[in-house]
């Protein structure tokens, strides 16, 4: 069980994980969503508050949960970090996809130009504690992720470079 200070000097006791825990259970769980030919993504992390799924040497196009505390969020999506233009670019092949991707991944999908330099397609969902029943509604959310964008990424040979 975790505490979370509340107002001052009262802490509560919250069931659940502590992040770091969490987040390095995150990817045996997506896999054990996934079919066999999407399970051999690689792990980055956890990092802090986050842990980044991806393929091949691709770190720089990732799928991502994020956890945030400070907003009583959690972020699931998939990111583009590499060159500025590499990053529109790859967001503009997908908005070409975007009716379907929205229709696999419902209304919260959003696709957006993150920073100067990042785009990505992500959700946000409430925070809630870190239990195993959550861990396996984050799990799933990722995954469908995956199942839905990862074909379309390899179809379109997207990457972070610039032509």
């Amino acid at each position: 069980m975790q505490k979370r200070r509340v107002r001052g000097s009262i802490s509560i006791a919250m069931p659940g994980m502590k992040v770091h825990e969490f987040l390095a259970r995150v990817p045996e769980a997506v896999r054990q969503s996934l079919p066999g030919e999407l399970r051999g993504f690689q792990v980055n992390g956890p990092l802090r508050s986050l842990v980044k799924l991806h393929y091949d040497s691709k770190a720089g196009i990732h799928y991502e949960v994020w956890v945030q505390r400070r907003t009583g969020r959690v972020e699931v999506g998939l990111h583009f970090e590499g060159e500025p233009e590499a990053n529109a670019r790859n967001l503009m092949k997908l908005a070409q996809h975007f009716s379907e991707i929205r229709s696999a991944l419902g209304p919260s999908a959003e696709a957006e130009q993150w920073t100067k330099s990042w785009t990505r397609i992500h959700e946000t969902l409430s925070l809630e504690p870190l239990t195993e029943g959550y861990l396996k509604t984050v799990a799933e959310r990722l995954a469908l992720y995956l199942r839905v964008l990862q074909p379309i990424l390899e179809k379109e040979e997207m990457n972070l470079w610039t032509a």
